[in-house]
């Protein structure tokens, strides 16, 4: 094998075992109780005792229910608890607190509507020891057949959080006959979710699998675009190494939400155009068909998974365009093959894409509770997916503009958990700081050097930069720093060059390998703040490079 090679391989290796190590509990209740219209469940203590809180694991749906303690099975009084439960809470586990000196043995579930969904409840006394528990009709068996997966402490690992509670719902929904609760993004990134969900059942770790696996793949993908657009697979390592390094990637992937596929589409629908683009024009057009067919599927999935992908087929048909009118004006030609490609271009970036999306819709037609039934009914849901962005109005204390994003100016926080007084779990969708500054730095000088030196891949790249960010400018429902997502890849990549012109220049790779080292630094300091880590309350505030980094 060749070094870079051996080199891959091992970044790939360390990264898997780092992304994998604590993603999620695969131990979560796999049986629910989904209660009918003003269902009423009883469960029965062991004895009648003193009861500090009840646990619950949520399932697909929580709303309009009560909660209460008896006495005695049928007594007409009953304490009732104040329960906050709500759409947020799905497969996630909650306690509700018991405050109340006297003794009960009978909890009761009031389900004001239909499929209210539990998959576990367990008791704790005054000593926080579970209190054995059964049902009273064998109906309710799924409330307390999963004992052994109740988790010592709540956390992100055995309940989702953020956006999870969309994705992941809907994921979970589509496998099972149920009407989508998240409609605002195409399917196919929620049907990618389901995969592993099918195989094992519903837990955090099947939620976030393939999302960590989409990461792994991305920093592959960075590989050869960087091996690709720079002529050396050194160069492909160092992409992948930037990628490898970075807290938004790392923190993106490993959540269950369909960003992760979004971006990997698009970086690998980019990597095929500038194979495309590299062949001479007197090149096999064979090859060049094959690559254009890739670039084009791999963009119709990802449309078919969030429709912020278009940014990127803008970028790609600018790329595309300008390279083959250059090639006709330069050779004083336009023949039979040019036409080839053209026509091809139509099928392989309008039809397939076309084909791909209605295709993802495919297990909406086939689910049973969904609304989605043929293609007026698809259309009307695509009207709504629009109307839902565009007349968006509301408020979000972590929103941010679009022109702070490369500076690192707001990240978004996605999760916090108090262990103790004065430790903290953090989970902050934060880029690597030194990896967003160079690339901000590298972005304005590939810029001014594609002004000067015409230079043809900053010239790409800054396409894409360019038709991945700039749309935000005219969006004017609010915006989060993730957003920037689609459009790290081409900034990163900005750095590969700057290292690459600044090897040239020095004649030595010391500069690439120290900025190397920094960005690994960078990672190590702020990974428990990428992955979760319990660490201190003072590491968190010393961590806060701007005072507009809340977390």
């Amino acid at each position: 094998m060749k070094k870079s090679a051996i080199v891959l391989v091992l970044i790939i290796l360390v990264y898997s075992i780092v992304s994998f190590y604590n993603l999620g509990s695969g131990k979560s209740p796999k049986s629910f109780k989904t209660f009918d219209r003003k269902e009423i469940s009883v469960l029965r203590l062991d004895n009648m005792t003193n009861i500090k809180k009840i646990r619950f694991y949520i399932g697909y749906n929580i709303n309009h229910y009560k909660v209460y303690l008896m006495e005695e099975e049928n007594s007409k009084q009953a304490f009732y608890l104040n329960c906050e439960f709500d759409y947020s809470c799905v497969f996630t586990w909650k306690d509700i607190e018991v405050n109340s000196d006297s003794k009960y043995q009978y909890i009761g579930i009031y389900s004001e509507y239909e499929n209210n969904s539990i998959g576990e409840v367990v008791a704790y006394d005054d000593n926080d020891n579970v209190i054995g528990i059964d049902v009273v009709d064998d109906k309710d068996e799924a409330l307390v057949d999963e004992q052994d997966t109740v988790p010592d402490e709540i956390s992100f690992m055995n309940s989702v959080y953020f956006d999870e509670v969309y994705h992941a719902r809907t994921a979970y929904e589509h496998l099972n006959d149920i009407e989508p609760f998240e409609c605002v993004h195409p399917p196919l990134g929620k049907i990618i979710i389901s995969i592993p969900v099918a195989i094992f059942g519903s837990s955090p770790l099947a939620f976030r699998f393939m999302g960590n696996i989409a990461g792994i793949l991305m920093i592959i993908v960075a590989y050869f675009i960087g091996k690709e657009l720079f002529k050396k697979e050194w160069y492909g390592v160092i992409s992948a190494s930037i990628m490898a390094l970075d807290g938004m990637h790392f923190v993106q992937t490993r959540i269950a939400t369909v960003d992760s596929f979004l971006v990997l589409f698009c970086m690998t629908s980019f990597l095929f155009m500038i194979k495309y683009i590299g062949i001479e024009k007197k090149g096999s057009l064979k090859k060049k068909l094959i690559y254009l067919l890739f670039s084009g599927l791999f963009i119709g999935m990802g449309i078919a998974t969030k429709w912020t992908a278009l940014f990127v087929g803008l970028g790609l048909a600018i790329i595309f365009f300008v390279h083959f009118i250059y090639n006709i004006v330069k050779n004083k030609s336009f023949n039979k093959d040019d036409w080839k490609v053209i026509g091809a271009c139509v099928i392989f970036f309008i039809v397939i894409p076309i084909c791909i999306y209605l295709a993802s819709y495919i297990p909406l037609f086939n689910n049973k509770g969904c609304r989605v039934k043929d293609l007026n009914s698809l259309v009307k849901y695509t009207k709504d997916m629009y109307e839902y962005h565009s007349k968006l109005e509301a408020e979000h204390p972590f929103t941010s503009s679009w022109y702070t994003w490369p500076v690192l100016y707001k990240p978004m926080w996605y999760y916090v958990n108090y262990p103790a007084t004065d430790m903290v779990s953090d989970i902050v969708c934060l880029g690597n700081p030194f990896i967003w500054w160079f690339g901000a730095i590298a972005t304005v000088i590939s810029l001014l050097y594609t002004i000067v030196k015409r230079n043809k891949a900053t010239a790409l790249l800054l396409v894409m930069i360019a038709s991945t960010w700039l749309p935000y400018v005219f969006i004017g429902r609010i915006m989060f720093i993730y957003h920037y997502f689609i459009t790290l890849p081409f900034v990163m990549l900005s750095i590969v060059w700057a290292l690459k012109w600044i090897e040239k220049k020095l004649g030595s790779k010391i500069v690439s390998i120290a900025v190397l080292i920094l960005f690994l630094v960078g990672f190590i300091y702020y990974y428990p703040i990428y992955s979760g880590k319990t660490v201190s309350k003072v590491y968190i505030e010393d961590s806060k490079i701007m005072n507009s980094w809340v977390y």
